[in-house]
């Protein structure tokens, strides 16, 4: 007698649901594009590169996972099957050491950029009085250079390095301090910016009666809001004034 089976839709939701959640938090881990890269990679490995990344992968994962592997690469590769979570995760530790160190290069510099892009924004906000400006200046000044601290290598979480190794080896790590160095250089320019958006303000503020200024000077990581105010004379200073002038 043949045997039936029922299957649960909501067994198949639940797998779909843990899927994605794999990817989702891939992403989380290393950003979309970088993880895209790295697929794409895959994708059109050449023939002596899929052996290689093979081997690396039956390293980490064992011979049922490489068998599966092999099965299935045709089917990977024409999208007759779609990559799993589970999959692309293997892919993100295997492909990577199996690659020259530019592409290594380009593929850790898209997730130093992920991770700089979610680095806390500094904002501050200054407000200069236009009868004493000096004070407000001084501060602006220092916010600005307050900005920017050099640093030899741009960091990334310690759970992540030892969860891709790949990110912790020596090329990987020059590259990180390269991209520290370009980030810096970057950095300077902004900064030479801000400072000649800081002389047009200054030279509002040496009118005779400057107006009043609400200018923002934007720096990749945040912002400094710049506002102006003149203080309300006491009633007698300004009856003076529009009794006499000045």
């Amino acid at each position: 007698m043949r045997r039936r089976y029922r299957y649960s839709p909501r067994s198949y939701r639940s797998w779909g649901r843990a899927t994605q959640s794999k990817e989702y938090k891939l992403e989380r881990l290393i950003g979309a594009s970088a993880l895209d890269m790295i697929i794409q990679r895959f994708y059109t490995a050449t023939s002596n590169e899929i052996e290689l990344i093979l081997r690396v992968y039956a390293l980490e994962y064992g011979q049922s996972a490489l068998a599966y592997a092999r099965n299935t690469l045709p089917k990977w590769k024409s999208n007759a099957t779609k990559l799993s979570g589970q999959t692309k995760e293997r892919l993100v530790r295997c492909v990577p050491e199996c690659l020259q160190a530019n592409e290594r290069y380009d593929i850790a510099k898209e997730i130093c950029l992920f991770y700089e892009s979610k680095r806390h924004k500094k904002i501050a906000h200054i407000s200069i009085n236009t009868d004493e400006p000096q004070e407000g200046l001084a501060r602006v000044y220092d916010t600005i250079q307050s900005f920017y601290e050099a640093r030899e290598i741009i960091e990334l979480p310690e759970d992540l390095t030892q969860a891709i190794s790949w990110l912790a080896k020596d090329d990987v790590t020059i590259a990180r301090a390269l991209l520290a160095k370009v980030e810096q250089e970057s950095a300077n320019r902004v900064e030479k910016r801000a400072y000649g958006d800081l002389e047009v303000v200054e030279s509002f503020l040496a009118k005779e009666e400057p107006a009043q200024i609400n200018q923002t000077i934007e720096f990749p990581n945040g912002s400094i809001s710049l506002s102006t105010y003149t203080p309300r004379k006491p009633f007698l200073k300004r009856l003076v004034s529009s009794i006499f002038g000045g």
